[in-house]
Formats: structure tokens, C-alpha cells, sequence
């Protein structure tokens, strides 16, 4: 009996590391969103398993989750792979309320480098991990508040947002509260609309990355359509030389690629 006791003790000890930080991961999904729709807990225990699974992803969440006492949400990629189940791992971003400094002030003090991108958002490089601060006033033509900054995201998976604190999902398009499964990426047009030729441009790009990465994902013909008739004449007039680190074969190359996909991906 005895010596019984004692193997239960050691397995428990010699637990790997991971497996006891997910399961603390859970327990405070658990406890801090009872309420929360049941795919919804599933995409935050998903999401916060992956950071949990990242030495220096998880030295950044508790970072800014402490500087900001939960304040902070976490939005972009990670959550988009959580919700379809990706398996790649990129950068992380992050957006805090307007007028709230104190992540900023955080990564600052441990002199975490960072340098602005393109939009003038800090990004840090946290080891061999990115990590992009901005707050809603800053995101294009400014908003006041979060839901409404990820509300003009590019694509209806990427427009959710978890508020680290209540560990809860912001989901203006109700992306996650549908029952059906997801398989279309839901092309944001307003947005698009709304952006320069050189912006449209970086919009296409990555539009093309992710559906080559989530590899189920279709879209309608009627965004197959507008594809053709919007997208595609601003990228004949666009200015290719100052996206072509993001696509270096260039810009006819581009098109056919995208001409490719659309007949590949559109549902009948």
C-alpha cells in the first residue's frame, strides 16, 4: 500500500511540465468564463494551449496580463488558427484600450526592442518571437474601442479577440456562435473597400496565405465574382515594388496565382 502511494506521488511529480501547465490553463478558462459558449471556452482553451506550449509566448502573456491586469487582448492569427484548428504558429498581437499605456510601459522597462511597422505600430521582438502592441485609435482611420477596431479586421476569422483578463471571446460577426462549421473565411468588403491600391495589395497577399494554410476554406462565387471585378484591376494599377518583399515574383505572377485559387476554392 505503501509503496503504491509512493508511485502515485512520483507519477504525479514527474508529470511533464506542459501537461500540468494546460491543465492550469483549463481550470482558468474554467473559472473565469462560465457562461461562455461552449465553442467559444473550446477556441480559448485552444488558443491559450498553443501560447502555453511557447516558452516565450507564455512569458509574453503573463507579462501583459501583469502589467495590465488583464486589460489586454489578444487577436490575429493565433486566434484564427485556434478556431481552425491550425497547426502553424506565427506572431503574436496584441490590442489594448485606448489611452492604455501600461503594456507598452512594461515591454519598455525590460527593453524589449521593437520597431514600427508600416502602419506605425510597435513591433517587439521578444527572443525569436514577434510581438505587435496598438491600440484601437491607431488602427487605420481610428476607432474607440476594440470591438469595433477588430469589427474592420480583413476577414471574419480574423475579427475575434480574447480579452486575456475574463478569458472571454469578442466576436462581432458571431463567427464562433455559429453552429455550422466554418469553411468560409468571410471576406470583409467594407474594409477592402476602404483601403489604397498599395493596401488592397498587402489585403490579396495575405488573403492567398491563409487560405493556402487552412486548406478547407472556400468561398462563394459572388466574392469569387467580386474578386475579379474589384480586387483584381486595383492589383493591374498597384505599385508592386512596395509589396514585392512580400511577393517577390511579382505582380502578374500574383494574379495568376490568385486567378488559380478562385476556380480551385469557389463553391458551386
Amino acid at each position: 500500500m505503501i509503496t503504491q502511494q509512493a508511485e502515485s506521488v512520483r507519477a504525479h511529480r514527474e508529470r511533464p511540465i506542459a501537461e500540468a501547465a494546460a491543465d492550469r490553463w483549463q481550470a482558468m478558462v474554467r473559472l473565469k468564463s462560465p457562461s461562455h459558449s461552449q465553442r467559444a471556452r473550446g477556441l480559448c482553451t485552444r488558443v491559450l494551449h498553443r501560447i502555453q506550449r511557447s516558452f516565450d509566448a507564455s512569458q509574453v502573456l503573463e507579462t501583459l496580463e501583469a502589467a495590465t491586469d488583464g486589460e489586454v487582448y489578444l487577436v490575429g492569427g493565433t486566434i484564427r488558427r485556434g478556431l481552425l484548428d491550425g497547426t502553424g504558429y506565427g506572431d503574436l498581437d496584441f490590442m489594448v484600450p485606448n489611452g492604455d499605456n501600461r503594456a507598452f510601459e512594461a515591454l519598455d522597462a525590460l527593453h524589449v526592442p521593437f520597431v514600427l511597422n508600416r502602419t506605425l505600430h510597435r513591433k517587439y521582438q521578444w527572443n525569436g518571437l514577434r510581438v505587435e502592441l496598438f491600440q484601437p485609435s491607431t488602427f487605420y482611420r481610428g476607432f474607440p474601442d476594440v470591438t469595433s477596431a477588430i469589427h474592420y479586421f480583413d476577414l471574419r476569422v480574423n475579427a475575434l479577440a480574447l480579452h486575456v483578463g475574463s478569458r472571454r471571446i469578442i466576436d462581432p460577426f458571431g463567427i464562433v456562435s455559429s453552429p455550422t462549421r466554418i469553411a468560409d473565411p468571410g471576406i470583409n468588403w467594407p474594409r477592402w473597400a476602404d483601403m489604397p491600391s498599395l493596401e488592397v495589395a498587402v489585403l490579396a497577399i495575405r488573403f492567398m496565405r491563409i487560405m493556402y494554410e487552412h486548406s478547407e476554406l472556400t468561398i462563394s462565387s459572388a466574392d469569387a465574382n467580386r474578386l475579379r471585378r474589384e480586387v483584381v484591376p486595383i492589383l493591374n494599377e498597384s505599385e508592386w515594388g512596395a509589396v514585392c518583399d512580400r511577393f517577390p515574383r511579382g505582380k502578374e505572377a500574383f494574379i495568376r496565382a490568385l486567378d488559380a485559387l478562385v476556380i480551385d476554392r469557389t463553391r458551386p
